[in-house]
Parts: structure tokens; C-alpha cells; sequence
């Protein structure tokens, strides 16, 4: 039902646009350097807390399991992640590599223990809605 006074100020209005946003949900591999000393459970735990990611899981891969075998310090290991975003997703992996390694208290970022460093397979990229 219109009211008369809507009618009276229609010249004068402006309707408010809307702030809807969309949100697309992607995913991506990437490789993570993890320390051996510790516990790579408890790293995986704070990784599904960065803001955007919904689903984190750890894969395995022939060739980075022979990486870990010479090595006595660190693991590499293949993490597919996906995340929620409504920027540009390539963009949106460096805030979460960010997120995974450096720390800054301004932003309330604090870096995950054990992870050291981590890299996205860009070609891995993809849209999943």
C-alpha cells in the first residue's frame, strides 16, 4: 500500500542503494613448510581459523614425501583449501599466505606456530559455485 505522504516526497527522495555483496566460495592447493618439533595437527586447527577459509585438508604427494625424508627440520605438504571471498581470489591468496606466516598486531593477525612458510598453486585455482 502506498502511503500519501510517499507520494508527497517522491520528487525528493532518493532510494538507498542496496549493499549486497556476492560472495563466491574457491579453492586452491597449496604447499606448506611445516616444523617437525611441532605439532602439525594443532597448525592445521589454526589455518581453518584465518577469517575466510571454510574447509582445509591435507593431502599427500609422492614427491614431497620424498622431500620430507631428506630433510630432519621441516615437511612439506600439499593443504587444499577453500575459501570465501568477493574480491579477486588470486588476491585474496596473498592475504591468506599472510595470514599463515606473518604476524601483525594492528591487523589482530597472529602467525600460525609451525608453519614457516606457504605457497598457492595458482594453476589449482577454482571457482566452485
Amino acid at each position: 500500500m502506498v502511503k500519501f505522504i510517499d507520494i508527497l516526497l517522491e520528487g525528493r527522495y532518493t532510494p538507498k542503494k542496496s549493499l549486497k555483496k556476492t560472495y563466491n566460495t574457491y579453492s586452491c592447493y597449496f604447499v606448506v613448510k611445516f616444523l617437525k618439533s611441532v605439532n602439525r595437527t594443532q597448525a592445521i586447527e589454526r589455518i581453518r581459523g584465518i577469517k575466510t577459509v571454510t574447509v582445509v585438508d591435507v593431502k599427500t604427494e609422492a614427491g614431497l614425501e620424498a622431500l620430507n625424508k631428506k630433510s630432519d627440520k621441516y615437511d612439506y605438504e600439499p593443504v587444499f583449501i577453500k575459501f570465501v571471498t568477493n574480491k579477486d581470489p588470486e588476491k585474496h591468496l596473498d592475504d591468506i599466505v599472510y595470514a599463515m606466516v606473518k604476524s601483525d598486531k594492528n591487523k589482530d593477525i597472529d602467525n600460525i606456530l609451525g608453519v614457516v612458510a606457504a605457497k598457492p598453486r595458482v594453476e589449482t585455482l577454482t571457482k566452485l559455485d
